[in-house]
């Protein structure tokens, strides 16, 4: 594969700052009803835990307007710009009933997945005291600075149920738009970013066995992207070999998924839901510190979906259906005394 194999992607993915700072199309509102009927259904939950809550089978049947509106906002991060931010929920619900309308509105938007070898379908972003670079150790249970990056799933959902004392604030970019940016300054980079890279599982209880994959996928004139720079430098300590192109090109993907005149910053309040399209649009987060009392701790609860919208990808994606289930809780916690 040569640069000259190239061309630019021309899509509604592929937004800049500009674009998109001062528009109102990404912010969307729940309907009246649709609330009503969300707030209806969790009340029926049972709320005493996120494993109690993901528990209660959906019957979509029973949210005709939150599913015919939910089916709209799939269909714009699927097809369309690759994000919105919903908001309309009561913010004055307590915990339990924000997770829960979350949980019915998660269904509602595709297949709930598992997002770690125990099979959680909903995980609360804490800080659990955990150290990136650590063993086993995934970003979402730190209060780290988190790179631009995907995770493994059509879409990725994020409920903000409290903020930090200080930091934490969410940033996109697009992957599209990156790519085309390289193709325009330094095409030379996107052979490497093509071809593949090495990358190391950092999931608790999976497969760390070394794997190459490529970052940006064109297929059927449909261009995807897998990249978390994490794995990688994982990847790196445990002896895999990454050439100075390799390398070049990771720091100048990462550098214009930061740049202002790309990303879009925006901060999320409590009951907001952010929605992204992991294979075009990459998402960071600023490192955050927490309020000495562990009652107002940052909590964020996230949610990993297939989607209802189909997508051509390759083999290396397959992976995208969610964290094989290999440990049970009791088994880790007697394994650790």
């Amino acid at each position: 594969m040569t640069a000259s194999t190239f061309a630019p992607i021309d899509h509604p993915s592929a937004w800049r700052a500009a674009d998109v700072a001062d528009s109102p199309a990404w912010r969307v509102r729940l309907a009246p009803e649709a609330a009503a009927e969300l707030a209806g259904g969790a009340a029926r939950t049972d709320r005493a835990s996120l494993a109690s809550i993901t528990a209660s089978p959906v019957d979509r049947a029973a949210f005709p307007a939150a599913a015919a509106q939910l089916a709209a906002i799939e269909r714009e991060v699927m097809l369309g710009r690759g994000f919105v931010l919903l908001n309309g929920l009561d913010p004055g619900l307590d915990d339990g009933m924000l997770k829960a309308c979350y949980w019915i509105i998660a269904n509602l938007l595709g297949t709930p997945l598992s997002q770690n070898s125990y099979g959680d379908l909903l995980c609360d972003v804490i800080d659990t005291g955990k150290k990136i670079g650590e063993k086993r150790v995934r970003g979402y249970q730190t209060n780290a600075d988190l790179k631009f990056h995907t995770d493994r799933a059509d879409i990725v959902g994020l409920l903000c149920v409290r903020k930090a004392m200080r930091g934490g604030s969410s940033s996109i970019s697009s992957a599209v738009t990156a790519y085309n940016e390289l193709l325009r300054r330094r095409p030379e980079l996107l052979v490497p970013l093509t071809e593949g890279l090495y990358y190391m599982n950092v999931e608790e209880g999976g497969d760390s066995s070394l794997k190459r994959v490529p970052i940006f996928d064109l297929r059927d004139g449909v261009l995807s992207c897998r990249y978390s720079r994490n794995t990688m430098a994982t990847a790196m300590l445990n002896g895999a070999p990454f050439t100075e192109l390799e390398k070049e090109a990771l720091d100048a993907l990462d550098a214009l998924a930061a740049d202002p005149a790309l990303r879009l910053d925006m901060t999320l309040e409590r009951g907001d839901i952010q929605l992204i399209n992991n294979y075009t649009t990459l998402h960071a987060r600023t490192a955050f510190e927490d309020y000495p009392d562990p009652r107002l701790k940052r909590c964020k609860t996230r949610a990993w979906m297939r989607s209802l919208s189909g997508r051509p990808v390759g083999p290396h994606f397959d992976d995208y259906a969610g964290v094989p289930v290999t440990l049970e809780r009791e088994i880790a916690r007697r394994a650790a005394v």
